[in-house]
Parts: structure tokens; sequence; C-alpha cells
């Protein structure tokens, strides 16, 4: 596809919705045009996994012309204008996608995503909420609801959802996808913000994931050694090797 088409599609999807999801009647798409539609979904799946996530925008586009009235398609689309922090247009292509299924789980969870960035944590946590009660099973909604309780200074209810998440999907962190959004798109937290994501995931015994955000908030400027010696959440981890060389490393013992 050529740039020029690639930005009139882009406008047009912007157009479709303008001030939140209304609803859509879905119109029937000639069977050569759906077959079409979900074979550049794959492509575009497959170039988002690779991290091209110019190219993925592009296939997701051209499914979308293809077939407008599938929310899958627009959920993914909003993904990819996420993940490039092209919110506007994706706020506009979330909005398709729950005009056409105002009951899609997963498109509540890329709004979440996209009010998180743009700062509308009440609004995030609203939209992470519905895609659990929606679908209560998919541990990655528990994940974002986590992160968004953590900007809010709400560790306590963070943690519960981290929990509850990994009751529903034990392998939770230990895979990442990259056709589920996440709030790894986001900004980058305060680092006070990442030394509670460390303390949640050390009361979840979570070891590489404390370590993880320990990391941040000693990149970010954490200097409170004394707080990590002393917390209660990491107690479980005083005698283990790699975290003990982890606060060497940061001069904390």
């Amino acid at each position: 596809m050529k740039l020029g088409s690639a930005i009139l599609m882009v406008a047009a999807i912007s157009l479709f919705v303008a001030c939140g999801p209304k609803t859509i009647r879905k119109q029937p798409v000639p069977q050569e045009d759906e077959i079409m539609a979900v074979r550049l979904v794959a492509a575009g799946d497959k170039l988002l996994v690779e991290g091209k996530e110019h190219l993925a925008m592009l296939k997701y586009l051209e499914a979308s012309k293809l077939n407008p009235y599938h929310e899958v398609i627009f959920n993914k689309l909003a993904v990819t204008y996420s993940q490039l922090r092209m919110y506007p247009q994706a706020t506009s292509a979330i909005n398709r996608s729950l005009g056409l299924n105002s009951k899609y789980p997963y498109a509540y969870n890329t709004r979440g995503i996209i009010q998180l960035a743009q700062h509308r944590d009440k609004s995030a946590s609203r939209s992470f909420k519905k895609a659990i009660d929606l679908d209560p099973l998919v541990g990655h909604f528990y994940l974002n609801l986590g992160y968004v309780l953590i900007q809010q200074g709400r560790s306590e209810e963070a943690r519960a959802a981290y929990k509850k998440g990994l009751e529903v999907d034990p392998g939770l962190f230990e895979r990442g996808n990259m056709l589920e959004l996440s709030y790894s798109t986001v900004e980058e937290l305060s680092p006070e913000k990442y030394f509670e994501l460390a303390r949640v995931f050390a009361d979840l015994g979570n070891l590489d994931h404390c370590l993880r955000y320990l990391g941040k908030a000693f990149s970010g400027g954490l200097s409170d050694s004394v707080r990590i010696k002393t917390d209660p959440a990491f107690q479980g981890f005083m005698e283990d090797e790699r975290f003990l060389g982890f606060l060497k490393i940061h001069g904390v013992i």
C-alpha cells in the first residue's frame, strides 16, 4: 500500500467515531473480502510479533477497509496504534470496535490502556474491570488492572488483582504476548511506583519481576536502601543469592 493511501485510510478510521462508542449495525461483507481480511490480519499479527508495528498497521488498515464490520480487526488496529503512541487514532479504532460489539472484553482492555496512557486512571480502571466482568478467565486483564491500581497508590488492591490473575492463569508472568496490549506500552513510572510494584511481586514470590522493578526504581533515582532491607515484603528473598547479588551491585549491602 502506498503511503498516501495509508494516510487517507488513517483519516477515515479517525472519522468513524468522534464522540465515543455508538452502536453500529453490521452489514454483509462479500465472502472473498472476508477471507482476504482474515489473511491480512494474520499477516499483521506476524509483523506485530516481529516488532514491525508500522507494517502491521498497514495490514490491519487494509483488512478494515475490506471488512469494516469486524470488532477484532479494529481492536488489533487500536493495539497497533497504541504501540505506536498514536492515541487519537487508537481511540477512534477502539470506539468502532466497541460500537460493533459492546460486549467484546479485549476491546475494553485496549481502551483501558489508551486511557491510562492519557493519564485517565479512573477511566482506565473502569475499562479493565469491565473487561474482567465480561471474561474473568483472562489473566492479562488483572495484570493491567493491578498496574493502574499501583498508579493510584492502591497497593493492596493491586496485589489482590495480581493474585487473581495468577489464579486464572498460573503462567501469566512467564510469557509476553505482543498481540494483547499491556501496560508495558505506557510511559515510565516514578521510582516510588516501581518500588511499589517490586513489593507486590516480592509478596507474590516472583523474584524475576521483583528484581526487574527494583532495577527500574534504582535507575530512576531510588536511594532509600534502608527500606529494602527492612521491608517485610522482601524478607523472603534475603537468603536468595540472586537477590543478595542484586543488592550488592546497587550498594544496598
